[in-house]
């Protein structure tokens, strides 16, 4: 049985603007400690794309779950991807859930999509 669906559309311009003002700050606000180990290993071209992949399906999360981050925090959820690539997320808020989670990067944007089924 389908529970939610959310969607999230993100302005990398403005990801980029906020990492540059307040750094660490907002990497330990919104990444887990698993996804900023991720984040400080990999290539400089490629952070924007991964913060704006986690945040993008966090909050598309959030929305599925129709709470927003009420209860949950960002830094609570982890972004991890098989060995094919496929996302999905880990946090003890979705125990009893299937996440199906879709994301899409263009040289502009991030685009998420979560479908909850129980």
């Amino acid at each position: 049985m389908i529970l939610g669906i959310g969607t999230d559309l993100i302005h990398k311009e403005k990801v980029k603007s906020i990492y540059s003002r307040y750094e660490e700050k907002f990497l330990k606000k919104i990444l887990s400690a698993e996804e900023q180990e991720t984040f400080y290993a990999l290539p400089e071209k490629k952070k924007i794309n991964f913060l704006c992949s986690s945040f993008a399906a966090k909050e598309a999360l959030v929305k599925a779950l129709g709470t927003g981050f009420s209860g949950i925090y960002p830094s609570e959820i982890t972004l991890e991807k098989d060995d094919l690539g496929k996302p999905s997320l880990v946090s003890s808020s979705l125990e009893d859930l299937d996440c199906h989670l879709s994301i899409t990067n263009t040289d502009s944007y991030t685009l998420s999509f979560i479908v909850l089924e129980k």
